[in-house]
């Protein structure tokens, strides 16, 4: 069977009972397939699993940023973590948006915006704050950090928008994380982003549990094929004690999240991820894209982590620490 041409029912079934076509020996439980039943997933030593929503992109169903009030975009955010989302990825609006929509991410941000965006999620709620927006300079970013959200999306490398972070700068970034007592999300699109990853984290810059989002095939980004075998060379060149998500837009969003979760590695969703409920059908709400993901893990016998319990995984709150530049 080419696995570039498995059926979603078949990936599926692959990720629900360990063994198959597509990688049988990576999943856990695979060698006890061989002998006989398989455990349930939740029983083979996998964290429970913490879905993080995004809200504030440029999916196909959101409105254009700029075009929502703050208590338009806090909704949003609060359905998504009322439905189990544990972890919501923010980004607030930028200055001059009207003139240079293409340029959003690179423009300074309004940090009033983001104030109150930030502020008005966490009036209601404890979910864990992960401000995105990765594509700005250290010295942008270190301005964001000073309110105090719990972890940031962290560039490595290149972004679609055209900013390239080169080594001394990430290094920079990773300073300020620390300093600022802030969680760095590290996005990483290829293994070269993965290479300097692992760079930051050798040099200590970067403290475990390590945090990576591994983008595939995200439009716009790198196309990266959204395959199993990709997730896994990808996921294969982590350090150990590394708590990983998987991200994909459009029809494979399905797909790639059952594999992650029967991996166990973790999902971001969201109105962002253009995701189908099933073939054809695409989710409507912040909430049936949550809640999709909640029915999938249970279905594979995932529990899924509470807010509280992710805090716990990724040892948030995080002291800040001085480094010397």
């Amino acid at each position: 069977m080419n696995p570039d041409n498995v059926s979603r029912r078949d990936l599926l079934k692959t990720a629900a009972v360990g063994f198959g076509a597509l990688g049988a020996a990576a999943l856990p439980g695979a060698a006890e397939a061989a002998q006989g039943p398989t455990r349930p997933v939740a029983e083979t030593a996998h964290e429970k699993l913490v879905i993080t929503l995004s809200p504030s992109g440029a999916g196909s169903l959101l409105p254009q940023r700029g075009q929502r009030d703050v208590k338009t975009h806090a909704a949003d955010a609060l359905e998504g973590i009322n439905a189990g989302a544990a972890i919501v990825h923010l980004r607030g609006e930028s200055k001059n948006v009207a003139q240079r929509p293409a340029q959003n991410l690179l423009n300074q941000p309004d940090m009033e915006n983001w104030r109150q965006l930030t502020e008005a999620v966490r009036s209601k709620s404890n979910a864990i704050i992960n401000f995105g927006a990765s594509a700005m300079t250290p010295a942008v970013r270190k301005a964001l950090l000073a309110l105090k959200p719990d972890a940031g999306s962290f560039l490595v490398g290149h972004h679609y928008g055209g900013l390239t972070l080169l080594p001394d700068a990430q290094k920079q970034y990773a300073i300020d994380h620390l300093a600022a007592g802030v969680l760095p999300e590290v996005e990483v699109f290829h293994t070269g982003d993965v290479a300097n990853f692992n760079d930051l984290a050798a040099a200590g810059l970067l403290k475990p549990p390590y945090c990576v989002t591994v983008f595939l095939d995200y439009s716009r980004y790198y196309r990266v094929p959204a395959t199993p075998q990709q997730l896994d060379a990808m996921v294969s060149l982590l350090p150990p004690n590394t708590h990983w998500t998987i991200c994909v837009r459009g029809p494979k969003h399905l797909d790639m999240a059952a594999y992650a979760i029967a991996k166990g590695g973790h999902v971001r969703t969201g109105l962002e991820n253009d995701v189908e409920l099933s073939p054809g059908k695409p989710a409507r709400t912040q909430a049936e894209c949550v809640e999709r993901i909640v029915q999938l893990a249970r279905s594979l016998g995932r529990e899924i982590a509470t807010i509280a319990e992710a805090r716990q995984q990724l040892a948030l709150p995080r002291k800040p620490e001085m480094v010397k530049s």
